[in-house]
């Protein structure tokens, strides 16, 4: 079993492999005296934009703490998704969140998607983005259903989708084991690796720098790591599913999950085309890059027991079952898979985000807790997060997702 091989060691994803040359471009190496206006911890998507938009608010003393590399958790790791909405059915936001919180929602995802795609344009990334659209794709009847009804609340309020049943699946996609499905025209995808990477040129960053602890002394937040101490006026957290390591606090809030995917060899399957794929809730994922590599990931939902804490490891059975998924829906009798990887997502009590000073220390700002849809938020939050903390304007968004909401 060629999966075997992996466990036990850390992995990488298509991604990171691929975009090797991406990293350290331009990087300007910070000294470490003086003291910082803000320090990011976390050199993924949310760390790096919260400081993209920080210095675009014209806060030059910004540094992120990355204790790996930039985009090396899951901001590296993921399928490249931008979506519209959670990953629940939109009916079922409805119920649970009242329409109002449901169609705002839908809204920043939208927002937060145009920001990507701003950012793209704005900063020249090469990421092979494109707005394709997605397909969620049903498989079970009950899965039909919430996905029909979603699309008939989405138009009722002027959101774009279109329910496509069995047979036009089948006929647009080559797919047959499918009952249904909604296709959302304005989604699209990207390399989210080599996003992050783009939009981190031009600021200060320190990799390899692990904060171990965070103290305040002398009004000053004081990050400890291995090699030394920084010191700033103000810290942002952005350390999703490793956040509870630093601060303990976030134990009962924050629950570390593990997905795991794999990237076939090149080949082109002509039906599939360059769109986004989302199954049976969002438990199952795929997509075809541009040189027809296919990437797939999920099945987290027959794994449930295993896929959870910190390892970075390859579970063999649940990639034998990512293979056969690959095998079984897309007809393919033969392939190789060069690359099989994890990554850790950050899963919240109510499967939102957690944005907002910590109660113990209001110099520290949290935002993390992503649950698996960073691509899908990120943006909008980090620049909602940038004008409070610099402008002190708050925001719908930010209020929704305050962690207070945890908070006795």
């Amino acid at each position: 079993d060629n999966g075997c091989q992996y466990i036990g060691l850390m992995t990488r994803s298509y991604w990171q492999i691929r975009g090797e040359h991406l990293r350290v471009q331009n990087r300007n190496m910070p000294d470490f005296s003086g003291v910082w206006d803000i320090a990011v911890v976390g050199g993924g998507l949310m760390g790096i934009a919260v400081a993209h938009y920080l210095k675009a608010l014209g806060c030059d003393r910004v540094i992120v703490l990355e204790k790996e590399y930039v985009g090396y958790g899951a901001s590296g790791r993921n399928a490249g998704f931008l979506l519209s909405g959670m990953a629940e059915p939109y009916s079922r936001l409805e119920v649970g969140l009242g329409s109002d919180w449901a169609k705002a929602l839908m809204l920043a995802t939208i927002e937060n998607h145009d920001l990507v795609a701003e950012a793209i344009k704005n900063n020249n990334i090469g990421c092979d983005y494109q707005r394709t659209g997605s397909y969620h794709l049903a498989v079970s009847e009950t899965e039909e259903k919430e996905l029909a009804e979603s699309v008939e609340l989405l138009n009722k309020n002027g959101f774009p989708g279109e329910f496509v049943d069995s047979n036009e699946i089948r006929n647009r996609l080559g797919l047959n084991h499918y009952l249904g499905g909604y296709f959302n025209p304005i989604d699209g995808n990207l390399d989210p690796f080599a996003y992050v990477n783009g939009l981190s040129q031009g600021l200060d960053i320190i990799e390899g720098f692990e904060v171990k602890e965070i103290q305040r002394s002398d009004g000053q937040v004081r990050l400890m790591g291995g090699k030394g101490i920084i010191s700033s006026e103000m810290a942002v957290l952005a350390t999703n599913a490793y956040t509870p390591l630093l601060d303990n606090s976030f134990n009962d809030m924050i629950f570390p999950v593990r997905g795991q995917m794999l990237a076939t060899a090149k080949g082109l399957n002509d039906k599939l085309g360059k769109s986004t794929y989302y199954a049976n809730f969002g438990y199952d994922y795929f997509r075809q890059s541009p040189d027809g590599t296919i990437l797939m990931g999920g099945l987290r939902d027959k794994f449930i027991e295993t896929e959870i804490g910190y390892a970075d490891e390859i579970n063999p059975n649940l990639q034998d079952g990512l293979e056969n998924y690959v095998r079984n829906n897309f007809e393919m009798a033969q392939f190789d898979v060069p690359f099989r990887w994890s990554g850790l997502m950050a899963n919240t009590i109510d499967g939102l985000p957690l944005i907002g000073a910590l109660p113990h220390n209001g110099a520290v700002v949290a935002a993390v807790g992503c649950n698996g849809h960073g691509f899908g938020l990120c943006m909008v939050i980090a620049r909602d997060l940038a004008l409070a903390l610099l402008e002190g304007k708050t925001s719908n968004l930010l209020n929704r997702f305050s962690l207070k909401r945890f908070l006795r």
